[in-house]
C-alpha cells in the first residue's frame, strides 16, 4: 500500500513536468518514443524519437542492463517500478538522470510490454553539484573493479556481449575471454562476476605470465609445512577464492605441467596443496583470458587441447576498437568526463577535426590506448576549451615521414648524419603545419624547448611562405 501511495503521489507531483514517454514490447523493442524535453530543441527531440523507434532499448541506452533497467524490470516482474533517480548513458554518450515511473502492460493475463513516464532532472543535479556529474554504480569491494554499466558501447557485437554476460552470470561453467591487448578483457570478466550470485564473494585475478612456474604452483594451489625448504601451511588462491571467481589472465603462458593440475581442479572441484595428502574441496568459477585466438593456441601447441576446450565452455570474443568505430566518439566523451573529475578540469569536449582524426586511427592498443591518448590531451588543454588536433600526443598525430632510401654502392651520399637530418627536418615541418605555425605549440608537440625548435628552424632554413604547404627550406643553410 505504501508503494502504491508513493507511485500515485509521484504522478500527482510530477505529471505537469513529465518530458518523456517510452513504451517497449516484451522483447525490449521500443514501440513508442515521445521525448519533448525542454533542454533540447524541437528538432533534436523529433530526431531522437524517430531514431529510437523500433530499436532495442539497450541499443538506445547502452549503459543499461536487464538488471538495472526499470522498463525491463517491469516486464520481468509484472509490477510497477518507481525510480526517484535513474542515471543512464544514451547512444550519443551523454549522461541523463531521470526520475520515473514504469508500469507493465498486461493483456489477458500476459505481460506484453511496459510504459514509462519520466522527468529529466540532469540539470537540477548539475546545479546542485556545480559541475557536470558522472553518476556511477557503486563499486564492489570484492576485488572486481568493474560492473556491467562500465562497458561503454553501442556496437552490436559489444551489446551482444553485455547480454551474454547477464545470461551466463549465474552459471558455474568456465569462461574463456579472447581479445587483443587493451580491448577490455578484465572489464568483461569483472562484469561477469559482479552480475551474478557470486558478486559478494572473492574475486581474485592472476596474470599467469608474471610469475615463474615454481612460485605460480604454490600460489595457485597452496602448500603444507615441510613440502619444501621453508614451506608453511598456506592457502592457495583457489582456496582464498572459494565461493567466488578466479581470473587467470594470459592463460596461454601457464606451463604445461600446471595446465594438467588446473584441468584436474576443473574436473574434480578440489585442489591438492603442495605436500598435502588430501585434496581440499573448492567452489570456484574459473574465467581465463588470452590475447590469441583459440585456433592460434591450438596450432602453436602452447595449451593442452582438453584444458582449452574445458575453459572454452563459454567463449567470449571481444572485437578490437578498429571494428567498433561507432564507439570512438562515445568513449572519447566518457574519458573526457572521467578525467575532468580525476584531474579537476572542465574541458568542454573535442573538436570535430580531432575526433575525425581519432576515428581514422587503427588503434593497435585499442580502448586502453584511446584512454591514454585522451588523458594526455586533457593535460594540454585549458579549462573551458576543447581538445584540438594539436592537443593530441605527438606520436599519434605526426605522420611518419618517409625515410630516404640510401644507395648502398659506396657513394658519398650514403651518410647516416645526412639521413637523420632529413628525417628531423620533415618531422619539424609536419609539426609546424599541424600547429598552424605556432612555435610554442609545435615545440610542445615535438617535446623539445621552444628555443631548440627555433635553432633547428634556423639551422635547416625552414621558413613560412605562401606556397608548398606554407614552408620553404633553404637547402644551403648549413654544411
Amino acid at each position: 500500500m505504501e508503494k502504491k501511495t508513493a507511485n500515485v503521489k509521484w504522478l500527482l507531483e510530477n505529471f505537469d513536468y513529465i518530458d518523456s514517454l517510452t513504451a517497449i514490447d516484451d522483447t525490449g523493442r521500443i514501440i513508442v518514443k515521445q521525448r519533448f524535453n525542454p533542454r533540447y530543441s524541437d528538432e533534436e527531440n523529433k530526431t531522437h524519437n524517430a531514431w529510437s523507434l523500433g530499436k532495442n532499448l539497450l541499443d538506445v541506452f547502452p549503459s543499461l542492463s536487464y538488471e538495472d533497467s526499470s522498463l525491463l524490470q517491469a516486464i520481468s516482474t509484472g509490477k510497477a517500478v518507481y525510480y526517484e533517480r535513474q542515471s543512464v548513458w544514451n547512444h550519443m554518450g551523454r549522461n541523463v538522470v531521470t526520475t520515473n515511473i514504469t508500469i507493465p502492460i498486461i493483456c489477458r493475463g500476459n505481460i506484453v510490454g511496459a510504459v514509462e513516464l519520466s522527468r529529466d532532472i540532469t540539470h537540477i543535479e548539475n546545479k546542485i553539484s556545480g559541475k557536470d556529474i558522472t553518476p556511477r554504480a557503486s563499486k564492489p569491494v570484492n576485488g572486481a573493479k568493474y560492473v556491467l554499466s562500465d562497458i561503454v558501447s553501442r556496437n552490436k557485437a559489444m551489446m551482444d556481449i553485455k547480454r551474454t554476460i547477464v545470461q551466463i552470470s549465474n552459471s558455474r561453467s568456465s569462461v574463456l575471454v579472447y581479445g587483443e591487448t587493451g580491448t577490455g578483457k578484465e572489464l568483461v570478466v569483472s562484469s561477469i562476476h559482479n552480475s551474478g550470485y557470486r558478486k559478494n564473494k572473492p574475486f581474485i585475478a592472476l596474470n599467469c605470465a608474471a610469475l615463474p612456474e615454481n612460485i605460480l604452483e604454490g600460489l595457485l594451489f597452496g602448500s603444507r609445512k615441510g613440502a619444501f625448504t621453508g614451506a608453511e601451511n598456506k592457502k592457495g588462491l583457489f582456496e582464498e577464492a572459494n565461493g567466488g571467481t578466479i581470473y587467470l589472465d594470459e592463460i596461454n603462458s601457464m606451463p604445461m605441467s600446471l595446465q594438467t593440475k588446473l584441468l584436474r581442479v576443473l574436473q574434480e572441484k578440489n585442489v591438492l596443496p603442495l605436500g598435502a595428502a588430501k585434496a581440499v574441496d573448492v567452489d570456484v568459477r574459473v574465467i581465463a583470458s588470452t590475447n590469441q585466438p583459440v585456433s592460434e593456441l591450438l596450432n602453436a601447441k602452447v595449451m593442452r587441447e582438453d584444458l582449452l576446450y574445458r575453459l572454452n565452455t563459454i567463449g567470449i570474443n571481444i572485437p578490437p576498437l578498429r571494428e567498433r568505430p561507432e564507439d570512438i566518439g562515445l568513449l572519447v566523451d566518457h574519458f573526457i568526463r572521467k578525467y575532468n573529475q580525476e584531474l579537476d578540469k572542465s574541458v568542454l569536449g573535442i573538436s570535430e577535426s580531432a575526433l575525425r582524426f581519432l576515428m581514422d586511427n587503427d588503434w593497435k592498443g585499442n580502448v586502453r590506448e584511446l584512454e591514454h591518448v585522451i588523458e594526455a590531451a586533457m593535460n594540454m588543454v585549458d579549462n573551458g576549451q576543447e581538445i584540438e588536433l594539436q592537443s593530441l600526443p605527438a606520436y599519434l598525430t605526426l605522420t611518419e615521414p618517409r625515410l630516404p632510401s640510401p644507395h648502398l654502392d659506396g657513394s658519398e651520399d650514403f651518410s647516416l648524419n645526412k639521413a637523420l637530418e632529413d628525417y628531423e627536418k620533415k618531422l619539424i615541418i609536419t609539426a609546424l603545419n599541424q600547429c598552424r605555425w605556432k612555435i610554442v605549440d609545435a615545440a610542445r608537440k615535438l617535446q623539445i624547448p621552444r628555443t631548440s625548435l627555433q635553432y633547428k628552424m634556423e639551422k635547416y632554413g625552414i621558413k613560412k611562405t605562401e606556397t608548398c604547404q606554407g614552408v620553404t627550406v633553404n637547402r644551403h643553410s648549413h654544411t
